[in-house]
């Protein structure tokens, strides 16, 4: 009898092993790869990442408590000569001084702007990457995460040895700031398990299987071999509502918001391009007006409603609803650019072209931050409570902010100068110009929650969110726009450098009328017959916080200084938004600006220079729908 049972048991081993039950689960890639060396780029990158992961909640990995457990004051870890600048930033921090994790932010607070300022000095100052690593660690630890995660994202842009890094997408590392409450309380809801991947165990047994399970202890039980993985479709969570309009595009409230922040820092001592930062702020709004009206002119809906917020702070603060009557609004904010008018008349005495841009963009952008304080205080009070104006990744979703938006870019307008042909260059001739088709569509886009999930779980072994089979997403539309080309034909009687650019304006007297910037380039032309194809592509979506996780070498990063490329285009219409194209010429020197790859470089052309050519032809923006199902 003992003979037989024995034969049995050799003969059931055998065939668990041939049948897989010694083998490691299938599940669970990173037990059976061998251990791969990280390069310098993958474990620099990867800090960042790790430094992101939960920023809202406390820091849980050990080693990057360790890091940052102490302010390091020592004077030779910072770029020669710049102690002096981080003295009142050291101060703060032991006076207290510094928003903590717990508070809640406001840009709207009058010492904010230093404090973002001195975050910013200690992560940009540190010498080496050491250092940095260590000041970014306590920063993460002790200071609010808006403050430190608006402060980073600054100084990863500086520093020379962070050229080649990438952070998340902001909407994925504070996804409270961009979506609705219900989006991220049912994010706050999904399991662990629901993302992980689950073996899962046949019911069917052979008798050799069942006796298996008697003769061997528990402890010693193979695992199954039927294993099934967790399909590797995300979970998604849908965005109400799901065709997303202009002031709730998340690209676009992550872009306003980190302007608005380098707008905070542009007093820094050390920088030495603050007009180029004013001068950014001037741009930007006019193309959100233009946008915004472009916008309401295929939609035929003008959002002045006020409205309750439907947001959620870091901490879970709601957000403070008010009750205002519209008309004292407009009177409040009517008011308030008067004055600004009237500062920029007093200022603008015997200035000439190029002092007027610079003088126009330097008092709005000095004063910006006034007028919000004081509409804000109109309208909620001296109570330290969440509220629209007081956040720049929710100021687009606020009529009010919006409405001041477009008033700044109206009384913008009145400054531009009527623009003249040049005698110099008057036989350069603009001769053809053409346009491919243009056409809008709904895009769905996926946003990575995974920065809601429980920290606990996610750093469980330093981290593993590589475990994860499955993707926790927000879903919804985007706007974007399909392949199209502009094609110039210029004849020039000599050779010289130009600065082309192309507006988008609704139909009627081009005077004072929105414009929408869609190509600006700076062109060598040669003598004779020029023809310059402009390409312009559906614009990708950007790289997900697994993406990066992921990647084993540096990234293509989009250009921090262009409004997001997929509002290239307005939205059009299915019968078609029927719009004019303006393409202006006008000369190019090499010294007005340090670079021309910016497309707010054609703001300082607009202004400063006489057009050597122009032309106005009749265009039309379609617009296609896309079933998501």
């Amino acid at each position: 009898m003992l003979r037989t049972t024995l034969a049995l048991v050799g003969a059931l081993s055998f065939s668990c092993c041939i049948n897989g039950w010694i083998s490691r689960p299938h599940w669970r890639p990173t037990e059976s790869r061998p251990a791969v060396e990280m390069s310098q780029w993958e474990l620099r990158q990867r800090f960042l990442l790790d430094l992101m992961l939960q920023v809202h909640k406390p820091l849980l990995q050990q080693e990057l408590i360790d890091m940052g457990r102490e302010l390091n004051e020592n004077p030779a870890d910072y770029e020669e000569g710049s102690w002096p600048l981080l003295l009142d930033f050291m101060d703060d921090v032991h006076r207290g001084r510094v928003l903590r994790p717990s508070s809640i932010y406001s840009q709207l607070q009058e010492n904010l702007p230093q404090q973002l300022l001195g975050v910013y000095r200690f992560l940009v100052l540190a010498k080496d990457w050491s250092t940095f690593q260590r000041n970014a660690c306590y920063a993460r630890i002790r200071f609010n995460p808006v403050l430190f995660v608006n402060a980073l994202q600054l100084a990863i842009g500086e520093r020379a040895d962070a050229k080649d890094l990438m952070l998340p997408a902001m909407h994925e590392v504070l996804p409270q700031l961009y979506f609705d409450r219900e989006v991220i309380l049912e994010a706050q809801r999904v399991y662990w398990q629901q993302l992980a991947p689950v073996p899962t165990i046949s019911n069917k047994r052979s008798w050799i299987k069942s006796l298996g399970s008697i003769v061997y202890p528990k402890m010693l039980r193979p695992p199954a071999v039927e294993v099934e993985l967790m399909p590797a479709d995300p979970m998604v969570i849908e965005v109400t509502p799901l065709r997303t309009p202009l002031s709730l595009d998340v690209e676009l409230n992550g872009y306003w918001s980190r302007l608005l922040s380098r707008l905070m820092i542009a007093d820094d001592d050390r920088n030495p391009d603050k007009s180029t930062d004013h001068l950014l702020l001037l741009h930007n709004i006019r193309q959100l007006a233009a946008l915004l009206q472009l916008e309401e002119l295929a939609t035929s809906k003008k959002s002045e409603q006020l409205i309750e917020p439907t947001l959620l702070t870091t901490g879970g603060v709601p957000y403070g609803a008010r009750d205002l009557n519209a008309e004292d609004v407009r009177q409040l904010i009517s008011e308030s650019i008067e004055e600004l008018h009237e500062r920029i008349d007093k200022e603008l005495t015997g200035a000439s072209k190029m002092q007027t841009v610079w003088t126009v963009s330097r008092v709005i952008a000095t004063q910006y931050w006034e007028i919000c304080r004081h509409l804000s205080q109109a309208i909620n009070g001296n109570h330290v409570q969440p509220n629209l104006l007081g956040m720049a990744t929710s100021n687009l979703r606020d009529p009010i902010y919006r409405l001041l938006i477009l008033q700044l870019a109206e009384l913008i307008s009145q400054y531009r100068l009527s623009k003249t042909s040049s005698h110099r260059m008057k036989q350069l001739q603009l001769r053809h110009i053409r346009v491919g088709d243009l056409e809008t569509y709904d895009q769905l886009m996926d946003t990575d929650l995974i920065n809601l999930m429980d920290q606990q779980l996610l750093q469980t072994q330093r981290n593993n969110l590589q475990l994860l089979r499955r993707r926790l997403v927000a879903r919804q539309f985007r706007l974007n726009h399909t392949p199209f080309n502009i094609t110039y034909e210029v004849f020039a009687p000599a050779p010289i450098v130009v600065l082309i650019s192309s507006y988008l304006l609704p139909p009627g007297p081009i005077k004072n009328q929105p414009r929408l910037l869609i190509d600006s380039f700076v062109s060598h032309l040669a003598t004779g017959k020029n023809q310059l194809e402009r390409h312009f592509p559906t614009s990708p979506n950007g790289y997900t916080l697994s993406d990066l996780y992921e990647a084993k070498h540096p990234l293509n990063a989009v250009n921090a200084c262009s409004f997001p490329n997929h509002l290239r285009l307005p939205r059009g219409t299915a019968e078609g938004l029927k719009l004019k194209l303006l393409v202006e010429i006008c000369p190019w020197h090499s010294g007005e600006l340090k670079s021309s790859e910016c497309e707010w470089s054609a703001g300082v052309g607009d202004w400063t220079a006489h057009n050597v050519a122009s032309a106005l032809l009749d265009v039309v923006v379609q617009h296609r729908n896309v079933n998501p199902f």
